[in-house]
Formats: C-alpha cells, structure tokens, sequence
C-alpha cells in the first residue's frame, strides 16, 4: 500500500461495508480541522505501464510534486525524481522502460530506473499533455507557443550518457495543426500514422468536435458531429473509434467504423456517460482485445464504472462502493480494470476491478494504495443526501445535502444555519466526492447543500445549456430556490450564506443583489463581477466560454444580457456581509474582477473583508494559503451567520 509519504506499507485493518468500503466510525469522533485536512496531499494522475508492472504517479514530496512508480505486485517505492519544481501529467513509452512528463512548462523523458533524464522541449509558453506514438519513437503533445493550442511532434531522444559536452543538440519540434483552433487532446491510432484530436474552432460556435489528422501530411478529416458537443476520443486495435457524443442530448459512448462513416451507439439510456471534457478516467477506454470497454454512468452525485461489451453495448457496474470512479487502464489479459474511486469519506484510491465474466469468480476488488490519514480514520464521516425541489418555473433541480447529526427536523432536535454552495464552471457539477472542509463545516454545525443549478452538467444537454443567455440571472434564480426550499425545512434555523468559487464565487455575488435580505453572509472566491469586462480582460478559454455561452458583449443584442448579469451594477442592494479572495495572478477570472467589486463596495459603504494571495493564480496552490483561506472562511461564517466571535 501507498502512504501519504511515499511509502509503501501494509494494509490498514478497518472495518468495511458489505460492498468493501471503509465503514462509517463506531469509535467516537476524533477531532476534525483544517490543520488534519491540509496535512496530507493524495496521490494523483495514476498512470499503468504498458508491461503492467509498475503504476506511475505523483505525489507531493519535499513541497514540490515528484513521479513515483509502485510496483503492482509488491515491493518497494521508486521516487523518480527530485525537482523544486512540480512533475504532472506522466506517460509511459510504448516499451515501458522510459516516461515522459512535464516540469515547469518543459517536457522530459526520464528512465523508468530513474539513471537518466533528458529535457527534450522548453518554450516560454510552455508545454502539457506529451502522447508517445505507438513505436515509442515520437512525442505529440500541446503547447500555445503560437497562441493556440497545437499539437506539436518531437522526436524522443534517448536519454545521452556521455558527457554533457558530448550530448547532441535538441531536436525541434514541429506544429501539426494550424493557428485558429484549440486543440484540447489527443491520441495515437495503432498504426502510429493518425491522431485523433479535440478542438474547439470558432466555425462550430466553438462547440468541442473531433477530427483524424494524418502525421505526414497534416491533414486534418473533421468528423461531422452534426451540432453535437463531441469529445474523448479513444482507438480500438481494428482502427474503429470510441468517442463521447451528446447527438441525442445525453452523453453516450458512440463507435465509428473503421473507415470513420457508420455510427453504433452503445449507450443508450437517457443518462450521462461522460461530460464536456470528455477527459482522463471519463473518456471510454477500450480492452486490449478490443472486445470491451469502460465508460462511466452519472446519476444521483455519483459516478459508476461500467464495463460493457462492444458487441451490442451491454453492460455491469463494477465498484465495490458508490463512489466517484473513473478508469485508467486495464490489465494486459483483459480480467481487470485499474481504476481510480472516491466519496465524501475517502480520498482518490487506486483500485484493481474484475471484469465479471473474465475474471476468476474469486476474484475481489482490491485497494491499491490507503490514502486516509489515520488521524481521519475514526472521524465520524456524514453522508450526504440527495434533495429534489422545483424551480420557480417548474425546472426540476438536484442538491447534495449534508446536515449536522442532530439536525433530524424532530420535534425538540437542534435547528442550524445553512449554506448554499455553488460550484465552479459553470460546466461542471456537484459529486460524492473527497471534500473534507465541508465536512468541517457540518462539524462546526452547518448543514452544506451542493445545488446543481441549470448549466451544470450531468443532467443531459438540455439542462447543460439552460442557462445559455441567462448567466447570474436563470441560474442564481435556482441557487435563491435552493436557499427558500432551505428555510422550509423544519431542522434550518433560517440563517443563511452563500459560497462559491470561480463562477461559484460569481453566482454567490448575483444571489447577494437579487435577494439581499434573505442572506447573513457571502464568500466570493475569485469570481467575476463584471462579464463583459470578464470578457476583455480574461483569459482565451475562459473568453471562449463565455462567448459560447452569452454571445459577444459587444453585440448590442446581448449588451443588455451581460448588464443584467453583472452584478457589480447593483452593488448598493447587498446587505449581508461579504468576503473576497482572489490571486493577484489570475488569469482566468483577473483581479480586476474583484477589483471593481471592492470599490463600488467601499462607495456603498458596505460592510466586506479582502484578501490578496500574491502567488496564486485562479484557485489555491500553495498548502499555506489553502490554509489560511479555510480560516478566513470559517471565522467569517461564524462571527456573521452565528455571531460567533471566535473561529475556535
């Protein structure tokens, strides 16, 4: 088993449920705070080798995220490298004995022994997700070092071992794609001569398409998706492909023939089986033979891990526990898939799975790696619940609800405070997933309920693009129907806070001006203010974003939309309290953004903290500063929601 530390050491002893997850604590509580929940870094980006030996992954070491490889049949840990700056994304070569990874902007190559290591492309504007080609002789990878993402194709080097003055010079790599589109992945075909990518081109309104370049020409075959969103491309060996595509307005995993032409979908139920990223442990992943696939299933908060036969698209969930899964590999004979599972009580995990009917019958599903301090083992863990209200047009809405455990709503039991959460994106949305603050929060004795308002994804195509046209105003709509539907609950008190992040933290701020009374408090993380200006001054995907979702601000035909979206006009109508965090380097929601909204508070003279992370772009990277917002955060909550006057 892998430790926190790198180690490896011997499974944990611990009760289980019937399914083989880590039962809820019979012990009582231990304490839960923000120091326990920081003082652990899970492992991350998970990656099998091809021979199925080893499993490459990352890991914080030393204050910089260093590549390891576990051996999967025991043994001790390799830690690959030593850097102060942070390693992601590692690939294996096709022969397993070297990986690629980036580090700081630049790809690497480095021995599987860790002997040697060779920097093979660095540019300014860096570089990401490096793709071997099948014969382990070339690198594709992205970098925006013309101002788009491009695939870009470099020979592999070798790793020299003679002196550095003898060492050839480095290659240089070459664009495959042209300027105008974003290329978002990609993957080899078997035979090393195509690569089928993601973009997002303006000509499709910058929906996400796939296309099939050829290596030597350049050419690019666009695969006509007939206004779909389409995404997670991913080879069979007979040259047919998988991809994600939401033709029928849900998520289905779809096969293309061999020649590309006739279309087999293979999921059929109205259900999402993949999102708009289409991204790694969401795409479909196919066996080695070819004769099945894993794609996943999301419903309720959670994703299932199904793996499904190719012939007619039948298929079984393979999870031990409803959780958050996602799948990284299979083993070379086909009787298992690596998988990777959480839930709101057990950080990411690296699992073996059995295929049913491939695998021995006596074959279990099996932990690779035990993330969970255990310092957290004996917390007593609240499941969420999964709460159904309707809008006030009548649009069904879903929510993660967490209450405190004397919350019942009985008669005498406790009454507490309550926060609406909302999430980032505003593409995304709210699983069972490992969040130990909101646990703290629930600890601390406030019930947390996670809104998928409309423009969350995981409900299909048509609640996806609902709020299309309608930013802070349709979908804080819902969030303001979530806080009414929490006062209406007979266990909640009536107090109220609203947080988010990213366009969390944004809705967090339209809620505050289009009901100010019903709110004690507001915690803006890095949100915007102001959408137009959003627009001029953000990043490129961001820009994309939103111009895919509202239009162009300067279309006089939406003007009067990102006006009425932007809630720093109405500023003078929040009364509750409000925090803001922001990180003076971020590029996708600039300070600006809060800028703006700190001046036309102090103008309203309104009651509002700030804080500034100097080093922090848009979220927060650095364990000091994760630390310090948590803080921030609860002290606020309980001095304004429960006129506390201590964070404890």
């Amino acid at each position: 088993m892998i430790d926190q530390a790198g180690r490896t050491r011997a499974a944990t002893s611990r009760p289980t449920t019937g399914r083989g997850q880590p039962a809820a604590a019979t012990t009582p509580s231990e304490p839960l705070t923000i120091e326990r929940i920081l003082a652990f870094d899970p492992a991350r980006e998970f990656r099998l080798d091809p021979r199925g030996r080893f499993v490459a992954y990352t890991q914080d070491a030393a204050g910089a995220r260093q590549l390891f490889l576990a051996p999967l049949r025991g043994g001790p840990l390799i830690q690959l490298t030593a850097s102060d700056k942070p390693i992601s994304d590692p690939q294996w070569a096709p022969d397993g004995r070297r990986l690629a990874f980036i580090r700081d902007g630049a790809l690497w190559i480095i021995d599987a022994d860790g002997s040697h290591q060779v920097q093979v492309s660095a540019h300014p504007a860096g570089n990401s997700d490096p793709r071997w080609s099948p014969d382990g002789r070339r690198i594709a990878f992205l970098s925006r070092r013309r101002g788009w993402s491009q695939v870009w194709l470099i020979d592999a080097p070798i790793p020299h071992r003679g002196r550095p003055a003898n060492r050839p010079k480095p290659v240089e790599p070459v664009a495959l794609t042209p300027t105008g589109e974003d290329v978002e992945d990609i993957c080899w075909a078997p035979d090393g001569k195509r690569i089928a990518l993601t973009a997002q081109r303006e000509s499709d309104a910058w929906r996400s398409t796939v296309s099939i370049l050829d290596v030597a020409d350049r050419d690019q075959a666009r695969i006509d998706a007939h206004g779909a969103w389409e995404c997670g491309p991913r080879w069979l060996p007979d040259g047919s492909l998988l991809l994600l595509s939401d033709a029928d307005g849900w998520f289905q995993v779809v096969r293309l023939s061999p020649d590309l032409n006739e279309r087999t979908s293979l999921t059929r139920e109205p259900r999402e089986h993949g999102d708009p990223q289409g991204g790694f442990g969401i795409q479909p992943v196919p066996s080695p033979d070819g004769r099945r696939f894993t794609h996943v299933a999301i419903h309720d908060g959670l994703i299932d891990l199904v793996v499904a036969t190719l012939e007619d698209g039948d298929g079984t969930p393979i999870q031990p526990w409803p959780g958050v899964w996602r799948a990284i590999g299979w083993s070379l004979d086909g009787s298992q898939v690596l998988a990777i599972g959480e839930s709101e009580r057990h950080p990411p995990d690296l699992w073996l799975l059995p295929v049913p009917g491939v695998a021995d019958r006596e074959s279990r599903p099996r932990a690779l790696t035990d993330s969970l301090p255990a310092v957290l083992r004996h917390h007593a863990w609240v499941e969420p619940e999964r709460v159904r209200f309707t809008a006030r047009d009548g649009l069904a809405l879903e929510a993660n609800l967490w209450r405190p455990s004397g919350a019942t709503g009985r008669r005498g039991a406790d009454r507490v405070p309550a926060i609406v959460y909302t999430h980032g994106g505003p593409s995304s949305n709210n699983v069972r997933s490992w969040q130990p603050f909101k646990q703290l929060l629930v600890r601390e004795g406030f019930a947390v309920l996670d809104i998928d308002f409309r423009g969350s994804t995981g409900h299909g195509r048509a609640f996806r693009e609902g709020n299309w046209g309608e930013w802070g105003h349709a979908d804080a709509f819902d969030c303001l129907d979530a806080a009414h539907w929490l006062v209406e609950q007979s266990w909640c008190d009536g107090r109220l806070a609203v947080y988010g992040g990213s366009y969390g933290g944004y809705l967090a701020l339209c809620c505050l001006v289009e009901e100010p009374g019903l709110w004690r408090a507001g915690i803006d993380l890095y949100g915007d203010s102001e959408i137009a200006e959003s627009y001029r001054h953000g990043d490129r995907p961001g820009r994309i974003d939103l111009q895919r979702q509202m239009g162009h601000p300067d279309d006089p035909a939406v003007a009067p939309l990102f006006r009425r979206g932007s809630p720093l006009y109405q500023a003078e109508r929040i009364e509750a309290p409000l925090l803001i965090l922001h990180g003076r380097k971020d590029r996708r929601v600039v300070p600006l953004m809060s800028e703006k909204m700190l001046e036309a508070l102090a103008i309203e003279d309104k009651h509002h903290e700030v804080h500034w992370y100097d080093e922090e772009g848009h979220g927060w990277k650095q364990r000091a500063n994760r630390r310090d917002a948590f803080e921030r955060i609860l002290a606020f909550l309980k001095l304004h929601v429960r006129n506390e006057t201590s964070a404890g």
